[in-house]
This record gives C-alpha cells, sequence and structure tokens, in this order.
C-alpha cells in the first residue's frame, strides 16, 4: 500500500513536471509573436520575412523530430529532455545579441533544436506511468502547461516590452527557463538513462520489443500483410491529423498578438492581454478534454471512440468559430470567438496525444510520438509562413483565418478516418 501510495504521488509529480516543461518553453515561443511589431519596425523587417523569422525554431524543431523519437526511446525521457531544456534557455539568453532577420532566425532554430526533445520525451514518461484510461487526463493536465505558459507569457513579455525594452523579454524569461532545466535534472523521479519500460499495476516492470520508425511509417518488418498496412496508416492518420491541429495553433502562437494588433486596432498591451486570455481559454479546454476523453472510457466507451469522439468534434466546433471570426465586424466578437475556439481545439490535446500512446510499445511511443509530431509540424510551420504572404497579398488576416480552419478540418478528418482501431488494455486487478 505505501509503494503503491508512493507510486501515485510520483507519477503526478511527473505529470508536474512536464507542465512545467510546456509552460516554460511556451512563454520562449509566444514571445516573438509578442515582440514581432517592435522588431519589425526596428530593424525593418517585411511581413514576409517576419513570417520565416517566426517559424524559425520549427523548422529545426520539425527537422529534429524523426531523429529525437528514436533517440528517446534509446535513452530516456530523463536526460534528454533536461539537455534540450538547457539548449533552448542558453539561446533564448543570446538571442538579443540578433541584429539581423537572418540572425534572428538562426536563434530561433537553436531554440527549436532544444525544444524538439520535449514531446516525445513527456510521452514515453507518461506511457509508463499511466494506464489508458488515465492517460487523456494526465496528458491534459501536462499538456496545459503550454496554455498557463502562453497565458502569463503573453501577458508577461509585453510588459516587459513596454516597460524594459525588447531584449529585457528573452533575458528574463531564458534566465527562467535555464532554472527550470536545472529543477528537471534534480527532481525527476526516474533518473534511469536506457530505454523505457512500462510499469504494471503493482509496480513491476514489463519489457516490450522495440519497433523501429521505419516499421511505424512503412509497416516493415511484420510478416502479416494486415497488420503491416493498418499500422502504417494509423502513423500517417496520426502526422495528418496533428499537421491540421499545429496549422491552426501555431497560427495562434505567432500571428495572433499581430492580428489583434493590426486588424483590429488594439495597442500593444491590449493585444497582450487578449491573447493571453485566448490561452487561459485553452488552459482549460486542455484539461476538460483530458477529463471528458478518459471519463467516455470509464463509462463503457471503447478507446478508439473515446478518443476520435473529442477529437473530431473538438476539432470542427473550432473550426466554425475560426471562420466566423474572420467575417465579423466587430472587434469584441471577433475576439470571443478565437478566444472559444482556442478552448475547443485544445479540448482534443489529450486524446490526440493518447492515441500514439495507445498504439504503440512502451519502447517504442517516443518514435510513433516523433512521426505525428513530424507531420503536425510540417503543418505547424507553414502557418505563419503562409499566413504572412497571405497579409502581404490581401493586407488582411482573413484569408488566414479561413485557411486555419480549413486545414483544422483536414485534421480532423485525418484523425477519425485514417487513425486504425486502438488497442485496448486490460483493467488493473
Amino acid at each position: 500500500m505505501d509503494n503503491s501510495k508512493g507510486r501515485g504521488s510520483k507519477k503526478w509529480g511527473v505529470v508536474g513536471l512536464c507542465f512545467g516543461a510546456l509552460a516554460m518553453s511556451s512563454v520562449v515561443r509566444i514571445s516573438l509573436g509578442i515582440a514581432a511589431p517592435t522588431l519589425m519596425k526596428e530593424f525593418d523587417i517585411s511581413p514576409v520575412t517576419m513570417g520565416y523569422v517566426l517559424s524559425g525554431w520549427n523548422w529545426a524543431y520539425t527537422a529534429c523530430q524523426l531523429i529525437i523519437g528514436p533517440v528517446v526511446d534509446r535513452f530516456g525521457s530523463w536526460i534528454v529532455l533536461g539537455l534540450g531544456a538547457g539548449v533552448w534557455s542558453l539561446s533564448t539568453i543570446a538571442l538579443p545579441l540578433a541584429t539581423t532577420a537572418l540572425a534572428l532566425f538562426l536563434f530561433r532554430a537553436v531554440f527549436g533544436i532544444g525544444h524538439s526533445m520535449l514531446i516525445p520525451a513527456q510521452a514515453s514518461t507518461i506511457s509508463k506511468w499511466f494506464r489508458s484510461e488515465q492517460r487523456s487526463t494526465a496528458l491534459g493536465f501536462a499538456f496545459s502547461g503550454s496554455q498557463v505558459g502562453s497565458a502569463v507569457g503573453a501577458a508577461v513579455c509585453a510588459l516587459l516590452l513596454v516597460s524594459f525594452g525588447w531584449r529585457s523579454v528573452f533575458y528574463w524569461i531564458g534566465a527562467a527557463n535555464l532554472l527550470f532545466a536545472v529543477i528537471w535534472i534534480l527532481f525527476h523521479p526516474d533518473k534511469k538513462i536506457g530505454p523505457q519500460t512500462k510499469l504494471g499495476p503493482e509496480g513491476e516492470t514489463r519489457t516490450e520489443k522495440r519497433v523501429s520508425i521505419f516499421a511505424l511509417l512503412f509497416g516493415t518488418g511484420d510478416n502479416s500483410l494486415g497488420v503491416r498496412l493498418r499500422n502504417c496508416r494509423s502513423a500517417w492518420g496520426l502526422a495528418f491529423g496533428q499537421a491540421g491541429y499545429l496549422y491552426a495553433y501555431h497560427f495562434y502562437i505567432s500571428w495572433l498578438p499581430s492580428y489583434f494588433y493590426v486588424e483590429r486596432g488594439m495597442t500593444d498591451l491590449e493585444s497582450g492581454i487578449v491573447t493571453s486570455l485566448t490561452f487561459w481559454m485553452g488552459m482549460i479546454g486542455t484539461i476538460g478534454g483530458g477529463w471528458l476523453g478518459d471519463h467516455l472510457i470509464r463509462r463503457g466507451f471503447k478507446p478508439t471512440s473515446a478518443r476520435k469522439t473529442v477529437v473530431g468534434v473538438g476539432m470542427m466546433v473550432a473550426t466554425v468559430m475560426v471562420i466566423t471570426a474572420a467575417y465579423t465586424t466587430q472587434t469584441w466578437l471577433a475576439a470571443t470567438l478565437l478566444i472559444l475556439c482556442m478552448g475547443s481545439l485544445r479540448a482534443t490535446t489529450g486524446s490526440a496525444n493518447a492515441m500514439p500512446i495507445d498504439l504503440a510499445p512502451s519502447t517504442s511511443v517516443a518514435s510513433l510520438v516523433s512521426i505525428q509530431n513530424f507531420g503536425g509540424n510540417v503543418g505547424g510551420l507553414m502557418a505563419p509562413i503562409v499566413t504572412g504572404y497571405i497579409f502581404a497579398a490581401t493586407g488582411s488576416f482573413t484569408g488566414a483565418l479561413v485557411t486555419a480552419g480549413a486545414i483544422m478540418m483536414f485534421g480532423a478528418f485525418s484523425y477519425v478516418f485514417i487513425v486504425g482501431r486502438l488497442p485496448e488494455e486490460e483493467k488493473a486487478p
């Protein structure tokens, strides 16, 4: 009994550390969006060029995904994420050295390399400590950290920008992230370097066969053609679905402050506050959607039905809201719809990110998550660039919002109809 209680406190402590990692890195991600209008003026950067700068971290992040997943499966989440947090912190502290768009892009690319280690490492950890009917809730709490970080970060960065100038933003948040890296290294309860293994209901270790990333992508290494095609289909479905999700989300974290500032006529501070409210709603959606996904399973839904219902409905509702916001003339209504859209989109987070954990052996979870994240971030890195081109061509964000809605619908279709049936775990005795 004492061992069970100790394990319970440790696993929720791990969720707290994952929450912190997502919160701190999200402050870094939103920071450049807050500073973008000032940087465009100071360094004479065009909207198209700023779109590339805003996406700089994501190019490196995406390029690293198919490498990082197997690395996490091989060495474990503790050491890999600890090193990643150090890299993204130091690159943020150094960013004020940049005086050109190219230099800004390169510093953000280094941040992206460090940041690429986060999601695969988190998934590997959650896979070890949580069963199927708990994963969506655990992931919901962990991923809510990104919303808290974005919400608090938007307001804090705006305040630092107005009070002390744009360089102070990166000095302060970089130092705070470096402190978190030390906390992760010191307080993570499982300081093991090596392949991740799953714990059973009584804390016993379960050894599972490792599946290569090539087998997950192309179905190699299995004698059953049906199994190969089904697993391959699910991997691609996860990648396409996440592309739709992250395209919309990365519009929010890159261009949303500028949208409120430029198109809706808000001040820097007002834009920061409204953006902050958007991410607070995202936090509510993330936690609530995570709880709902597991609640449906506990009420008798099959994991496949529970996960896909939450993801499909959440992304479709978000699509309707973002397209409606694009065409409304009232600033307050547009802001309200975009705030609610974020809540609906983020409600899908726990279930969408539980799918690869449900599908893959625990020794290969990070690899499948890296496939999902790679596809997702192809969509994510395109969002600021495409938005920059649309805005430069039309002088408006209307087309950009409609595009985000259309790609979200593609993501919903992929999660619901391309991802195959999820396996069911036996209930703990």
